[in-house]
């Protein structure tokens, strides 16, 4: 039996033919996934390297900033995956709920509300670093769409575990040593940031030190991931030629 193949419907207008307004609607979808994935990238690049420069991160003004960032990064992760309606739905709830917790807690003084924040934003980034994941591993996406989202999941792995870090340091102070005084405020400031980014890429300048076990557990599972993580990367684009011809030979 001959596979059932969808049929693209064409207009001729006596000009030529024309895509039907179905296909183009999809062209345009594709696009704007593909817009969302390479926006995710920048949103990304200003919270780690712009923003805390540009702004203090202890300040009122930098924790609106950054939750505002982070929203965008939600928002356009659900976009970027809206082809896969499994993935776009959790993201969907966990950036309504994350919106609600950050921007109340932001106006909270309890003295829980730091590592409430930290939780948050910990468990939204890891559901938007599993449905990139999936996007970017997956079948059907384009090799566009895989490179953006490889170079923005190995940058929002540093993000997750400097929140992680940050988490840690709440629940346990002197976890970490060399963290200067009134260095572990609001969650993932930018000295967290720093020390995720130099333990994922392996640099270790060795002013930051891991104490507590968790910590140093983390520290490790980082390190690892982020020597194993180009290599995986690597080896799926390297596969996708011929996971294409199998396709083309089975249909």
């Amino acid at each position: 039996m001959m596979p059932c193949r969808r049929k693209i419907a064409i207009r001729d207008t006596g000009e030529g033919i024309t895509m039907a307004p179905s296909r183009r609607v999809l062209e345009a979808a594709a696009l704007l996934r593909l817009g969302s994935m390479a926006f995710l990238l920048f949103v990304l690049i200003l919270s780690v390297f712009v923003a805390p420069v540009v702004i203090p991160p202890e300040s009122a003004l930098g924790q609106i900033v950054e939750d505002f960032l982070i929203s965008l990064m939600l928002v356009s992760g659900a976009i970027a995956v809206s082809d896969r309606r499994y993935a776009v739905i959790p993201l969907g709830i966990v950036a309504v709920v994350f919106t609600a917790v950050r921007w109340t807690g932001g106006f909270a003084q309890a003295e829980m509300t730091p590592t409430i924040r930290a939780a948050a934003l910990l468990f939204a980034l890891a559901i938007l670093a599993l449905v990139i994941a999936i996007k970017v591993f997956g079948k059907g996406a384009k090799v566009r769409d895989r490179l953006w989202g490889a170079i923005a999941l190995y940058m929002l792995l540093g993000v997750i575990w400097a929140v992680a870090y940050e988490f840690v340091s709440l629940r346990m102070p002197g976890a970490y040593t060399g963290i200067e005084p009134g260095g572990k405020g609001q969650a993932y400031q930018w000295i967290w940031i720093y020390f995720s980014f130099s333990t994922l890429t392996t640099v270790g300048y060795g002013d930051i030190t891991p104490v507590a076990r968790i910590a140093r557990s983390l520290s490790n599972m980082e390190a690892l991931i982020g020597q194993l993580y180009p290599a995986i990367v690597l080896a799926r684009l390297v596969s996708l030629p011929a996971e294409d011809t199998r396709d083309d030979e089975e249909s």
